[in-house]
């Protein structure tokens, strides 16, 4: 059978964290599946329609729909997910559950997952000592906002998390920050691309920010941009999660298919 890859993300209209974050990680998973084409696709309308005239995205549906007219007839589709929340619950949905296709996970699943996330920042920001790293990822409403509290956990007691839209929230970590001595504060995105949330919600100067919060608090606050997509640690579990797709789905005799050399997105 002869199979491709495509590599799924929610998208962004950031063109700087998109080149240093979704597409090194489209990269990383294209270098280690070099014997199938790749594509790539978006699941926020907004965001493709956005992007119009300066880059050209498929939805799912377009991409799956542009490999079969290339002559595929399955695919190892890999999404750039933190969470199993709604947009992986969503492209679930959309992925044919007949052998043809096998879907990977998201980052974050068990605890394995979130010991291992945890390690990744502590390596990634290293601090001194009077300074707490908190890191802002997205929340949800659904259930699985759980493992953003579950890794809250792993990550004390030098690290700290809040959440844009779910628990912990801004608030919560800000009176969890006051509890303990440390009065500085390093701000990083626990979110693939630094974009919109990273430069406004978190690090922005309106006065709902995260980062005037805590100034309001009397913390002294500095900031990194770099979406988790720009470590390699992280691009690294995607590939995890790919191959464990492409040997469970056993994929391991699929080819690539006939004629020219594999499409590069």
């Amino acid at each position: 059978m002869n199979i491709g890859l495509l590599v799924v993300s929610f998208g962004t209209t950031h063109l700087d964290t998109l080149e240093r974050t979704i597409l090194a990680a489209e990269a990383d998973l294209s270098a280690a599946f070099p014997q199938l084409p790749c594509y790539r696709a978006f699941t926020s309308a907004v965001v493709r329609r956005r992007l119009a005239g300066r880059m050209a995205v498929d939805g799912v549906e377009e991409a799956l729909a542009r490999m079969a007219a290339g002559g595929l007839e399955g695919a190892l589709v890999q999404p750039t997910l933190l969470i199993p929340g709604e947009e992986y619950d969503r492209l679930r949905a959309r992925i044919p559950a007949d052998g043809r296709f096998a879907l990977g996970g998201p980052l974050l699943r068990d605890e394995a997952d979130l010991a291992a996330m945890a390690a990744i920042l502590r390596e990634a920001y290293p601090l001194d000592k009077d300074t707490v790293l908190l890191a802002m990822g997205h929340g949800t409403a659904h259930s699985a906002n759980g493992l953003y509290l579950r890794l809250a956990r792993h990550m004390a007691p030098d690290m700290a998390l809040c959440t844009v839209e779910g628990r912990p929230s801004f608030r919560e970590a800000v009176d969890a920050l006051l509890a303990q001595p440390r009065r500085k504060v390093h701000l990083v995105p626990l979110l693939l691309v630094a974009g919109d949330h990273s430069k406004n919600d978190m690090a922005g100067p309106g006065p709902d920010s995260l980062r005037s919060l805590l100034e309001r608090a009397g913390f002294q606050v500095s900031w990194s941009l770099r979406g988790l997509g720009e470590l390699p640690a992280v691009r690294r579990r995607f590939v995890l999660r790919a191959r464990e797709a492409y040997e469970s789905a056993g994929f391991c005799g699929a080819a690539a298919a006939s004629g020219p050399p594999p499409e590069r997105f």
